[in-house]
């Protein structure tokens, strides 16, 4: 009977099949008979398994990701991963007067602070021993590789004094008591300060200017804060316009270490008129920027708590809601910026709320002075630390602009509450500031005085002229 037509194609796939197992039982035996030639026969009678790590005497085994690695650019990438893990070389020892043995290293690439500590040559229990001193001294999660490690042993070989030092100002020390017991604490490297004054003319950009005068470009930053409402630099600045400055210089050790506090502030141009700035301390660490009659310039609250595109929408008892197409009170501003946009506080305060609220969706609340409360709903996120009972200063981030809640589009709803009912914050927020009274007022006033004298000894040549229309050319970047 002759075959169908599926018979047929099984047919010929069993006789293909048998084939190919006839044929891979051949090529096997070449193989061995090969082997046998080439190696020897005891040799070649016991083949390697195919799942067997590869050894050779004399030789560590590999590790799995090695042996997945070829010889080419992934090897070479894995040894310089492997380089950059390594833990750091052997610390330098040096002999002290005392007789002791004084051995220094770094942080390296330690994956723990332990870790750092077995590197750099000390003992399990020594590790512990320190641990335990430093705990609530030293905070182990901000250590960086070129962090410094110190530390010295007696004639005796006993560790007797331990040294961290993260940054360049101030240290941890802890020395070894005489009941065997370790005491931590943080010393403070005295630094000197000195007033400098400063001056010069804009040519290409204010960046440039502040440099040329011997200052740090970050005091740009300076200007554009304090006269943020009086001048836009980015817009009305011209070359030729003049500037002074007083700030602080701190040294360490004779060395240059940073800018410091700016003291003054003198801004001359052809548009933005002159400006004048004091910076004045009420109270110890608590300090803000004054005009010369003792008004401070930026008002007790920021002009806006953002960087905004437009105010789509603005604050209304009767608007129409839209999405839920009723008349719903707007209590408040809503400022519309890309997601991410930071968003920071209007001014000094306690936070009293931080966390979802409904359709507000994220919220942060803050309780203010003078029976005030301010609002910032809609959040993508809230900036960690920001909890109820935190102090928060004026322009700390406490966020970022979101669309979470009830809400259209990524935006921040911005709403302001005076003694339990809501206003217009625009009034609030673009209104002036307040003024010095009392003994503040009469400090001030001496202490503005002896900073307008210092502004005064810069010589800077003819001041620009003032006109409404300039001949100089405007500084496109005057940022920079």
């Amino acid at each position: 009977m002759p075959l169908l037509r599926g018979q047929l194609r099984a047919e010929r796939a069993r006789r293909m099949g048998a084939l190919v197992v006839v044929g891979g039982v051949a090529v096997a035996g070449l193989a061995w008979a090969i082997s046998s030639m080439l190696f020897g026969e005891d040799e070649a009678a016991e083949p390697l398994a195919v799942d067997a790590p590869f050894e050779d005497e004399g030789e560590e085994p590999l590790d799995d990701d090695e042996l997945l690695l070829g010889d080419g650019l992934e090897a070479n990438a894995q040894d310089e991963v492997r380089a950059a893990e390594a833990p750091p070389p052997p610390p330098e020892v040096q002999p002290t007067a005392e007789g002791r043995q004084r051995f220094e290293t770094t942080f390296g690439r330690a994956v723990g602070f332990r870790p750092a500590l077995r590197a750099a040559g000390l003992t399990e229990d020594e590790c512990v021993a320190l641990e335990g001193a430093l705990t609530g001294v030293l905070d182990f999660r901000r250590c960086h590789p070129s962090d410094s490690i110190v530390y010295e042993r007696d004639e005796e070989g006993r560790l007797v004094s331990f040294r961290y030092q993260q940054e360049r100002t101030s240290y941890v020390h802890a020395t070894r008591q005489p009941d065997g017991q370790w005491r931590a604490e943080r010393h403070e490297r005295p630094v000197d300060v000195r007033q400098v004054v400063r001056g010069g003319a804009v040519r290409t950009s204010l960046g440039d200017a502040v440099e040329s005068a011997g200052l740090g470009r970050t005091l740009v930053g300076v200007f554009v804060e304090v006269f943020d409402g009086k001048v836009n630099f980015a817009t009305q600045a011209r070359a030729g316009d003049q500037f002074r400055v007083v700030v602080d210089e701190e040294r360490l050790d004779g060395d240059f270490l940073r800018w410091g506090q700016v003291r003054a502030l003198e801004y001359v141009g052809q548009r933005a008129g002159t400006l004048r700035a004091f910076w004045f301390e009420e109270r110890a660490g608590r300090g803000d920027w004054f005009d010369e009659e003792g008004r401070q310039i930026r008002g007790s609250w920021l002009r806006v708590p953002l960087r905004y595109d437009r105010l789509s929408s603005p604050f209304d008892p009767r608007r129409m809601h839209p999405i839920l197409r009723r008349i719903v009170p707007h209590n408040g501003v809503d400022f519309a910026a890309s997601t991410g946009t930071p968003v920071w506080a209007g001014a000094d305060g306690v936070v009293t709320w931080a966390g979802d609220k409904g359709p507000n969706g994220n919220l942060v609340s803050i309780r203010h002075e003078g029976g005030f409360s301010s609002h910032y709903a809609h959040l993508h996120r809230i900036q960690r630390g920001i909890a109820p009972g935190v102090e928060v200063t004026q322009r700390q981030l406490i966020g970022a602009v979101g669309t979470t809640g009830r809400s259209t589009g990524p935006h921040l709803h911005f709403g302001l509450e005076r003694n339990g009912r809501f206003i217009d914050p625009m009034e609030v927020i673009n209104g002036p500031g307040r003024m010095l009274a009392g003994a503040a007022h009469g400090r001030f006033r001496r202490e503005s005085r002896e900073l307008a004298r210092a502004l005064r000894a810069v010589e800077l040549g003819a001041a620009p002229a003032h006109s409404p229309e300039p001949p100089a050319a405007p500084v496109h970047e005057v940022l920079d």
